[in-house]
């Protein structure tokens, strides 16, 4: 099986809530860096899983919509690295629908150098 790692950053604002109490994680701001994992087990004409520039684009369209915002104003839930990393993976997901053979593993959403979420599906046994 081959692998592509493909990495992108963006930077926003968020605050946390907990049975509505704002000040659980008051209003702060990451340079948030995310990493999606791309795997399939044969590779094309050229060499190639899938050109990088491909999942480049994708995941550069999906972070822009999350750059320099409030992400508690653009996203319909809780905006934590564990549910962004979900989000993130759903739409990898549905854009990978178009090329066959190509599974998303993982997606990791770092907040820092030392903390980070990271989803991937649970494989059925």
């Amino acid at each position: 099986m081959y692998t592509l790692i493909v990495e992108d950053s963006f930077s926003s604002a968020h605050f946390l809530t907990r049975n509505g109490e704002i000040e659980f994680e008051p209003l702060h701001g990451h340079t948030f860096k995310v990493s999606v994992e791309i795997s399939g087990n044969s590779l094309d004409e050229f060499g190639m899983l899938i050109d990088f520039r491909i999942i480049k684009k994708k995941l550069k369209e999906i972070l822009d919509t999350f750059d320099h915002k409030l992400l508690n104003d653009v996203v319909p839930f809780s905006p934590t690295s564990e549910n962004l990393s979900k989000y993130i993976f759903d739409e990898f997901e549905k854009f990978l629908e178009n090329y066959r053979g190509l599974n998303v593993n993982s997606i990791t959403v770092w907040e820092s150098q030392t903390t980070c979420a990271k989803y991937q599906k649970e494989v059925q046994r």
